[in-house]
C-alpha cells in the first residue's frame, strides 16, 4: 500500500507538473501572437534610458511570461548591435520583475475554476469564426492548464499533512541552505522559475512548507535562471555574452545577500499580506503563504532593480573590461542572427531584418567595386567579385534557412507578411549580387579579350549612371536598416530620375558607335552589356523600395 501511495504521489506531481508546463506554454504562445507587433519596439525602441529599459524589460517578461526567455532575446540583440549593453542590463534588471507575475497569478486559489477556463478557452479557439478571440482564447486555456496542473499536484501532495516528520522537515528553517540548492537545481533542470514557483505555491497551499523555507527556494530557483541566457550568450558576440553575465552576476550577488534578511524579507510580506486570523494552525498557513511568498518575490525582484539600475552604466563599463574583445577569424555567412530566439517569431524578425541590411552592404561593396573593374580592370580586379559573391550566396543561404525556420512556427499575419518581404528582398539583394559576378564580371572578362578600351567619355558616362544606381540601392539599403519608409519612396519616385540617366548614356553610345576607332562596334556591345546590367540592378531595387513601402507602418517611439 504504501508503494503504491508513492506511486500515486509520483505520478500526481509529475503529471502536475507537466500540465503546469504546457499550460505555461501555451500561455506564453498565446501573449507572443498577443503583443507580437509591439514586442521588438518595447524592448529596442523603448529602452532609451535606465528606467524605460527597466519598464520594457518587465512588460516585455510579463508578455511572454518568462525572463530567461526575455534574457536571450536581449542577448541576440545586443549582439546584432540593436541595443546598447548599458540599455540591456536595464531591461534584464525589469524582466527579473516580470517573471514574478506568474506567482502573482498562481498565488490565486482559483483552481475549481481551472476545468472551465479550459473546457471556454478550447472551444473558443477551436471555432473558425471567433478566429479575432483565438489569442484571448488560448490564454485562457493556458491559464486554464496552469491551475489545473497546480489543483493536481495539490491533490498528490496533500496526503503528506498527515505524515508529522515530513512537514517538520519541509518547513524546518534549518534546511535554508537546501532548500536553496534545491530551488537552484530545479529551475537549472526544467528551466523555468515559474516550474518551480508552482511547486512551492503547492506545498503552502497544503501547508507544507513554511515561509522562510519557500522564499529560500524561490531565491534558489533566481540564480537557477541562468543556463540558458549564459549558454546562449556563449553562443554570440562578446557583446552578448556581457548581457548573460550581467544577468546571472545581478541574480547571484541579490541572492547572496539576500539570503541573509530572509527572515526581514518574511516579516515584511507577511505585513504587506492579507491575513486570516478566524483561522488557525495548518488551514492558515495554508491560506496566508501562497500570497505571502508571491509578495517576498516580488519584493526581492523590486530591490534588485532598485539597488542595481542606478550602477547599469558603471556595471557595463566592468562587464566590457571583464569581458574583452578578441580578434577572431572573419567567417563566411550571417553575423546576427540567434537561434535561441526562433521560439519568438518577432524577435527572430528582427535579427533577421538586421542580417537583410548586413546582405545589402555586402552586394552594395560588389557594385561599387564593379565600376571600373568592369570597363578598364585587369583579371585579378575581376576575380575579386568570385569572393563577394561567395560571401553574398552565404549570407543569403543562412537568412534562408533561419526564415524557414521562422516559417514553421504559427505566425500572426503581420508576422507573416514580413516573413514573405524579408524573403522576397534577400532574394532581390541575391540576384544583384549574382549580376555583378555572374554578368557584369564576365563582360569585363570578355572585354579584356576582345582588346577594347573604352574611351575616357563613355567611361565617364557609363560611371556616372553606375553611380545614380548605386546611390539608390545605398538608398534602400539604409531604409532596411534603419526602418525609413521615406528613403525607400524615394527611390520608387526616383524612377524617372533613373530612366531620364539611362537614356542619355544609350544616346552617348550610339554617338560614340558612329565613330571611326578600333574594334568600335566589339567595344559598344560589351558598353551596352554593362548600361543593361546596370539597368537591371536598378529595377531590382525599385522592386526592393516597393517591397519596403507596402509594409504597415510600425509604431513610433514614445
Amino acid at each position: 500500500m504504501a508503494d503504491l501511495d508513492l506511486l500515486d504521489l509520483t505520478i500526481g506531481l509529475v503529471g502536475g507538473l507537466a500540465l503546469f508546463l504546457l499550460g505555461i506554454q501555451q500561455l506564453t504562445r498565446a501573449l507572443q501572437n498577443v503583443a507580437s507587433s509591439r514586442l521588438r519596439e518595447l524592448l529596442v525602441k523603448l529602452s532609451g534610458t535606465r528606467l524605460r529599459g527597466a519598464v520594457s524589460g518587465t512588460l516585455a517578461s510579463g508578455m511572454i511570461q518568462s525572463s530567461t526567455a526575455t534574457v536571450v532575446l536581449i542577448v541576440g540583440f545586443v549582439a546584432a548591435g540593436a541595443m546598447p549593453l548599458s540599455a540591456a542590463v536595464a531591461v534584464v534588471l525589469g524582466a527579473n520583475l516580470g517573471t514574478t507575475i506568474t506567482i502573482q497569478i498562481i498565488a490565486f486559489d482559483i483552481t475549481r475554476f481551472a476545468l472551465l477556463m479550459i473546457a471556454v478557452g478550447f472551444t473558443v479557439s477551436s471555432v473558425k469564426r471567433l478566429e479575432i478571440l483565438r489569442s484571448p482564447a488560448r490564454t485562457l486555456l493556458g491559464l486554464g492548464l496552469i491551475f489545473f496542473g497546480i489543483d493536481v499536484m495539490a491533490g498528490a501532495v496533500a496526503p503528506l499533512r498527515d505524515l508529522p516528520e515530513i512537514v517538520e522537515l519541509l518547513g524546518s528553517t534549518t534546511s535554508i541552505a537546501v532548500a536553496l540548492l534545491a530551488g537552484a537545481l530545479f529551475t537549472a533542470l526544467v528551466q523555468s522559475s515559474s516550474a518551480t514557483s508552482g511547486v512551492v505555491v503547492v506545498l503552502a497551499s497544503q501547508g507544507l512548507i513554511g515561509l522562510e523555507v519557500g522564499i529560500a527556494v524561490l531565491l534558489g530557483a533566481s540564480m537557477g535562471t541562468f543556463l540558458t541566457p549564459f549558454i546562449a550568450g556563449l553562443g554570440t558576440s562578446r557583446s552578448g555574452l556581457r548581457v548573460a553575465v550581467a544577468h546571472t552576476t545581478v541574480n547571484v550577488l541579490g541572492v547572496s545577500v539576500a539570503v541573509w534578511l530572509i527572515p526581514q524579507l518574511a516579516e515584511l510580506a507577511t505585513w504587506i499580506s492579507p491575513s486570516h486570523p478566524e483561522l488557525t494552525g495548518t488551514a492558515r498557513a495554508a491560506a496566508e503563504t501562497p500570497r505571502q511568498l508571491a509578495n517576498a518575490y516580488t519584493l526581492f525582484k523590486l530591490g534588485l532593480m532598485v539597488v542595481f539600475l542606478p550602477w547599469t552604466t558603471h556595471l557595463a563599463r566592468l562587464l566590457e573590461r571583464l569581458v574583452p574583445e578578441r580578434e577572431e577569424a572573419e567567417r563566411l555567412g550571417a553575423r546576427y542572427l540567434d537561434d535561441d530566439v526562433l521560439d519568438t517569431p518577432d524577435a527572430a524578425l528582427a535579427l533577421s531584418r538586421r542580417e537583410l541590411a548586413h546582405l545589402g552592404e555586402e552586394v552594395i561593396a560588389a557594385v561599387e567595386a564593379a565600376m571600373p573593374a568592369v570597363l578598364v580592370g585587369s583579371e585579378e580586379d575581376l576575380a575579386w567579385f568570385e569572393v563577394r559573391d561567395e560571401r553574398i550566396d552565404a549570407i543569403h543561404d543562412d537568412l534562408l534557412r533561419y526564415l524557414h525556420h521562422i516559417g514553421q512556427h504559427e505566425l500572426s499575419d503581420e508576422q507573416g507578411g514580413e516573413l514573405m518581404r524579408t524573403l522576397s528582398i534577400a532574394n532581390d539583394l541575391e540576384a544583384i549580387g549574382d549580376i555583378v559576378e555572374s554578368t557584369l564580371a564576365q563582360v569585363g572578362y570578355r572585354r579584356l579579350q576582345d582588346g577594347v578600351v573604352p574611351s575616357g567619355p563613355t567611361t565617364a558616362a557609363v560611371s556616372r549612371f553606375h553611380r545614380a544606381v548605386t546611390e539608390r540601392l545605398r538608398q534602400v539599403v539604409d531604409a532596411i536598416d534603419s526602418d525609413d519608409l521615406a528613403l525607400a519612396r524615394e527611390v520608387v519616385e526616383a524612377k524617372p530620375d533613373i530612366e531620364e540617366q539611362h537614356l542619355r548614356v544609350g544616346r552617348h553610345l550610339m554617338g560614340r558607335l558612329r565613330t571611326d576607332a578600333p574594334n568600335r562596334i566589339r567595344s559598344y556591345e560589351r558598353e551596352v552589356e554593362v548600361v543593361s546590367h546596370l539597368q537591371r540592378i536598378a529595377g531590382l531595387t525599385r522592386h526592393i523600395a516597393r517591397m519596403l513601402t507596402s509594409a504597415p507602418p510600425r509604431p513610433t517611439e514614445a
